[in-house]
Protein backbone atom coordinates (compact mmCIF):
# COMPACT_ATOMS: atom_id res chain seq x y z
CA UNK A 1 0.00 0.00 0.00
CA UNK A 2 1.17 3.64 -0.76
CA UNK A 3 1.47 5.99 2.09
CA UNK A 4 -0.39 8.60 2.29
CA UNK A 5 2.00 11.88 1.62
CA UNK A 6 -0.57 13.49 4.64
CA UNK A 7 0.72 11.18 6.84
CA UNK A 8 4.57 12.11 6.56
CA UNK A 9 3.66 14.88 9.01
CA UNK A 10 1.58 12.70 11.04
CA UNK A 11 4.19 10.12 11.45
CA UNK A 12 7.17 12.81 13.23
CA UNK A 13 4.01 13.79 15.78
CA UNK A 14 3.48 10.06 16.69
CA UNK A 15 6.69 9.74 17.56
CA UNK A 16 8.21 9.69 20.61
CA UNK A 17 8.57 13.67 21.46
CA UNK A 18 6.47 16.61 22.68
CA UNK A 19 3.31 15.41 22.32
CA UNK A 20 3.85 11.73 24.54
CA UNK A 21 7.44 10.81 25.77
CA UNK A 22 6.14 7.47 24.71
CA UNK A 23 4.95 8.40 21.19
CA UNK A 24 2.34 6.48 19.53
CA UNK A 25 3.60 4.27 17.39
CA UNK A 26 5.62 1.87 19.21
CA UNK A 27 8.22 -0.51 17.30
CA UNK A 28 5.36 -0.57 14.51
CA UNK A 29 7.01 0.82 11.21
CA UNK A 30 3.96 -0.29 8.93
CA UNK A 31 2.66 3.18 6.74
CA UNK A 32 0.08 4.96 8.97
CA UNK A 33 -2.78 3.78 6.10
CA UNK A 34 -2.11 0.18 6.59
CA UNK A 35 -1.88 0.50 10.63
CA UNK A 36 -5.58 2.24 10.25
CA UNK A 37 -6.59 -0.76 7.52
CA UNK A 38 -5.54 -3.55 9.13
CA UNK A 39 -7.53 -2.35 12.45
CA UNK A 40 -10.68 -1.49 11.33
CA UNK A 41 -10.61 -4.70 9.21
CA UNK A 42 -10.18 -6.63 12.49
CA UNK A 43 -13.02 -4.42 14.08
CA UNK A 44 -15.55 -5.03 10.95
CA UNK A 45 -14.27 -8.73 11.20
CA UNK A 46 -16.00 -8.47 14.93
CA UNK A 47 -19.32 -6.83 13.42
CA UNK A 48 -18.13 -3.74 14.88
CA UNK A 49 -17.53 -0.13 13.20
CA UNK A 50 -15.55 2.36 14.86
CA UNK A 51 -18.35 4.56 15.88
CA UNK A 52 -19.27 1.81 17.86
CA UNK A 53 -16.38 1.41 19.77
CA UNK A 54 -15.82 5.06 20.51
CA UNK A 55 -19.16 5.69 21.56
CA UNK A 56 -18.62 3.13 23.93
CA UNK A 57 -15.42 4.36 24.97
CA UNK A 58 -17.58 8.33 25.23
CA UNK A 59 -19.92 5.97 28.05
CA UNK A 60 -17.41 4.34 30.26
CA UNK A 61 -15.40 7.81 30.39
CA UNK A 62 -19.02 9.36 31.37
CA UNK A 63 -19.30 6.79 33.61
CA UNK A 64 -16.02 7.05 35.56
CA UNK A 65 -16.15 10.80 35.34
CA UNK A 66 -19.86 10.76 37.49
CA UNK A 67 -17.56 8.31 39.85
CA UNK A 68 -15.56 10.89 41.04
CA UNK A 69 -12.11 8.67 41.20
CA UNK A 70 -13.91 5.67 42.75
CA UNK A 71 -14.81 2.45 40.79
CA UNK A 72 -18.54 2.77 39.66
CA UNK A 73 -20.67 0.60 37.83
CA UNK A 74 -21.04 1.01 34.08
CA UNK A 75 -22.92 -0.76 31.10
CA UNK A 76 -25.82 -1.74 33.42
CA UNK A 77 -23.63 -3.37 36.20
CA UNK A 78 -21.69 -5.52 34.16
CA UNK A 79 -18.31 -4.01 34.01
CA UNK A 80 -16.93 -0.82 36.28
CA UNK A 81 -15.07 2.49 35.37
CA UNK A 82 -12.79 4.77 36.88
CA UNK A 83 -10.65 7.65 36.65
CA UNK A 84 -7.03 6.58 37.72
CA UNK A 85 -5.11 9.34 36.87
CA UNK A 86 -4.98 12.57 35.14
CA UNK A 87 -2.34 14.48 33.94
CA UNK A 88 -3.52 18.30 31.78
CA UNK A 89 -4.29 17.98 27.89
CA UNK A 90 -2.97 16.74 24.99
CA UNK A 91 -3.73 17.50 21.03
CA UNK A 92 -4.74 15.12 18.81
CA UNK A 93 -1.60 13.49 16.61
CA UNK A 94 -3.17 14.22 13.52
CA UNK A 95 -3.71 17.95 13.76
CA UNK A 96 -7.07 18.10 13.23
CA UNK A 97 -7.38 20.97 16.37
CA UNK A 98 -9.19 18.32 19.03
CA UNK A 99 -7.55 18.78 21.93
CA UNK A 100 -8.21 16.37 24.70
CA UNK A 101 -7.69 16.02 28.39
CA UNK A 102 -5.23 13.01 29.53
CA UNK A 103 -7.04 11.38 32.00
CA UNK A 104 -6.73 7.70 32.16
CA UNK A 105 -9.71 5.55 32.49
CA UNK A 106 -9.42 2.34 33.75
CA UNK A 107 -12.13 -0.02 32.48
CA UNK A 108 -12.71 -3.74 33.91
CA UNK A 109 -15.34 -6.18 32.62
CA UNK A 110 -15.19 -9.85 33.83
CA UNK A 111 -11.74 -11.01 33.26
CA UNK A 112 -11.04 -8.07 30.96
CA UNK A 113 -9.00 -4.35 31.90
CA UNK A 114 -8.09 -1.85 29.66
CA UNK A 115 -6.88 1.42 30.01
CA UNK A 116 -7.54 4.38 28.05
CA UNK A 117 -7.54 8.15 27.43
CA UNK A 118 -10.41 10.41 25.75
CA UNK A 119 -8.03 11.40 23.47
CA UNK A 120 -8.24 6.67 22.26
CA UNK A 121 -12.08 7.58 21.35
CA UNK A 122 -11.82 10.48 19.51
CA UNK A 123 -8.31 9.05 17.55
CA UNK A 124 -10.89 5.52 16.73
CA UNK A 125 -14.18 7.52 15.83
CA UNK A 126 -11.93 10.27 13.46
CA UNK A 127 -8.83 8.41 12.20
CA UNK A 128 -9.53 4.84 12.83
CA UNK A 129 -6.05 4.64 14.63
CA UNK A 130 -5.87 2.14 17.68
CA UNK A 131 -1.77 3.10 18.02
CA UNK A 132 0.65 1.33 16.30
CA UNK A 133 1.51 -2.35 17.27
CA UNK A 134 3.78 -2.50 20.92
CA UNK A 135 2.45 0.92 21.63
CA UNK A 136 2.26 1.73 25.04
CA UNK A 137 -1.53 2.95 25.02
CA UNK A 138 -2.35 0.82 22.00
CA UNK A 139 -5.57 -0.32 22.32
CA UNK A 140 -6.45 -4.09 20.77
CA UNK A 141 -9.85 -4.09 18.63
CA UNK A 142 -10.21 -7.86 19.58
CA UNK A 143 -10.32 -6.38 23.20
CA UNK A 144 -12.30 -3.64 22.82
CA UNK A 145 -14.93 -6.07 20.73
CA UNK A 146 -14.37 -8.38 23.99
CA UNK A 147 -15.35 -5.25 25.93
CA UNK A 148 -18.39 -3.99 23.62
CA UNK A 149 -19.84 -7.72 24.13
CA UNK A 150 -19.52 -7.76 27.62
CA UNK A 151 -21.30 -4.33 28.01
CA UNK A 152 -23.87 -4.85 25.29
CA UNK A 153 -24.26 -8.44 26.00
Amino acid sequence: MKANPLHDASRRRLAPGRLSSAGFLGPDARPIDEIVAADVAELAEAGLSVEEVADLLDELHAAADAGLEAPCAACDGRATAAIVEGMGRIPCPFACGFRSHKAVVLVKAGDLELRFTPLHSHLIRKHGFFQGRGSEFRLEPRDLAALHRACRG
